[in-house]
């Protein structure tokens, strides 16, 4: 499984930054197909934030059991307890860590919190599969791989928990960058485009890591 694609939404539904890593991904769409898929995943997400059953919403509210925490997951994409180093041939045709694993330093190395508890997190298609990692202050960070989890071949959905714990330590990961590179810079706005070409770098180089 490959990243395709990176897409950062803000909370007003704006598309501030995407990133294509695949040449064949960008055909036949321009600027403003982008800007108009990012307001569609924007709308899709407030509406299934809604269309969670009241029921549902209640017992989540009232229920002090239910978890959101993402666990940590070291060099993304290896199985817990395994290290780059330890990587054999069997490790690599396992069934877990389809993203890859992430060869550099990591930011953080413990579980966070999820705070997209009722919006889509995971969308699946024969075709492709795509994550959505929500930050707490609502902005958006969408990464689309190439292999759908949902084909004829493989109807089990049994590792469908893991790849998104995989994807949100990605895009956590990729929220990282995002603070060092964008909010560090005192000429960014914002909410707007980013134009960072450090950040760019630095997230070309962090997809290149996956391996």
């Amino acid at each position: 499984m490959t990243v395709r694609m990176l897409l950062v939404i803000n909370k007003s539904g704006g598309l501030i930054y995407h990133r294509s890593f695949e040449a064949d991904v960008d055909e036949g769409l321009n600027s403003n197909d982008y800007l108009i898929l990012a307001s569609i995943l924007h709308g899709s997400f407030a509406i299934a934030t809604q269309l969670t059953p009241k029921a549902l919403q209640l017992s989540q509210s009232s229920s002090r059991n239910i978890d959101y925490t993402v666990p940590y997951i070291p060099y993304v994409g290896m199985p817990r307890g395994r290290t780059g180093n330890e990587r054999t041939k069997s490790t690599a045709s396992t069934s877990q860590g389809k993203l890859g694993s992430f060869k550099g330093d990591d930011f953080f190395k413990e579980p966070f919190q999820s705070w997209n508890r009722s919006g889509v997190r995971q969308l699946c298609t024969d075709e492709f599969t795509m994550y959505i990692y929500q930050t707490m202050t609502g902005l958006k960070f969408v990464v689309v791989t190439s292999q759908g989890t949902l084909s004829p071949a493989n109807p089990s959905s049994s590792n469908n928990i893991f790849n998104i714990h995989v994807a949100d330590n990605f895009l956590r990961k990729i929220y990282c960058l995002y603070s060092d590179y964008v909010m560090k810079d005192p000429f960014y706005s914002l909410e707007m485009p980013i134009k960072s070409t450090l950040f760019d770098k630095q997230v070309k180089q962090m997809v290149d890591n996956l391996v």
